[in-house]
């Protein structure tokens, strides 16, 4: 064998390697990548205490967390969200649709900076709050830039 010599097999494994190699590294990097990445499903826990008219309730996921409490007809929520720049704003809106059950909406929507806008990418914490006039068997649902939460 010549080891040292150009022959046409050297340069097919040379041309496979060239081709090979990036999508080896490719899916070696997403598969890390997913390993490493702690995937958080979003949390539902309520709470009720015997003999109260109280039902506490908290959802969270990778980004958002939301506390809701019942209490003698009004609901009230509180959370908190990371915006990814101070520049973003957060919109939220509560819509009670009028059937039998309500059905309370929470819809948080954030908004991006205009373009024109210069801004520093620091994940920022922010809080909101609310409250409703709700019956006891109102059913309560999040929605975060229109994708339902919970």
């Amino acid at each position: 064998m010549k080891f040292r010599e150009v022959t046409w097999y050297s340069k097919l494994l040379a041309l496979i390697l060239f081709i090979a190699l990036p999508f080896i590294g490719f899916y070696t990097g997403t598969w890390y990548q997913k390993a490493i990445t702690p995937t958080v499903p979003p949390q539902v826990s309520d709470k009720t205490r015997p003999g109260e008219d109280k039902l506490t309730r908290v959802i969270k996921s990778n980004e958002l967390i939301v506390t809701l409490e019942r209490d003698s007809g009004i609901l009230k929520y509180s959370g908190s969200i990371q915006l990814p720049t101070p520049c973003h704003k957060l919109k939220d809106e509560t819509g009670v649709l009028q059937s039998y059950p309500e059905q309370v909406q929470i819809r948080l929507k954030i908004d991006n900076p205009e373009p024109s806008v210069i801004c520093t990418q620091v994940i920022t914490k922010k809080e909101f709050s609310g409250q409703a006039q709700v019956s006891e068997k109102a059913t309560v649902s999040v929605y975060l830039n229109g994708e339902k939460v919970e």
